[in-house]
């Protein structure tokens, strides 16, 4: 219990901005299941070969029938980038019937805080959109996914990602297109643990 409360600190001082990794494959939780994960996104940087914590994340899931689920999601930023001080996002994913390993995450949320990168007044409420449709297949007890976020705020971003998860584990890449809401040198690389 010690480790993980050490772990949990170790994230939470380690983890900026907007919360990219969605921490969740296209699978539907069974109805009035709950589940709930931790995790972090980190900036790479590929010309810089930079590799910075961006943000802690806390995720809580919740099957409500069959083919949808709701979501909410908290992001605190990283003490080492400039960026919003929280992010609050709840969303719902829709299954598709007849095709257990697809989904369609529609979600919003706002950002919250002080003077973030690019924006020049102290205090702001920023809200935002996400549309972020998923698929997989499994490999063993792993699945292989894609997933394509169209993400709204002040600009509009498109993000295309890869994850690998066994329901437990969660790893995620993401790579922002240029323009995009947030456009680092690189990607970002998202990990978290479910339980």
């Amino acid at each position: 219990m010690k480790w993980m409360i050490f772990s949990l600190v170790i994230v939470f001082l380690l983890s900026g901005c907007v919360p990219m990794a969605l921490m969740m494959g296209p699978e539907i939780l069974p109805s009035g299941t709950l589940k709930q994960a931790v995790g972090m996104d980190l900036l790479v940087g590929f010309e810089e070969s930079i590799l910075a914590p961006w943000s802690f994340q806390y995720l809580a899931r919740m099957g409500l029938t069959e083919y949808l689920e709701g979501s909410l999601r908290v992001a605190i930023p990283s003490i080492f980038i400039s960026a919003p001080a929280a992010t609050v996002e709840a969303g719902a994913k829709l299954g598709v019937p007849g095709f257990r390993n697809a989904a369609l995450l529609v979600s919003g949320g706002v950002f919250l805080g002080k003077k973030p990168s690019g924006i020049s007044r102290d205090d702001y409420f920023i809200p935002f959109l996400r549309v972020a449709p998923m698929a997989g297949f499994y490999i063993r007890d792993w699945m292989v996914g894609a997933k394509l976020q169209l993400f709204v705020a002040s600009e509009v971003g498109i993000i295309p990602g890869l994850f690998l998860t066994n329901g437990k584990f969660y790893f995620e890449l993401d790579i922002p297109f240029a323009e995009s809401t947030s456009s680092p040198d690189g990607g970002l690389f998202g990990i978290s643990v479910a339980f």
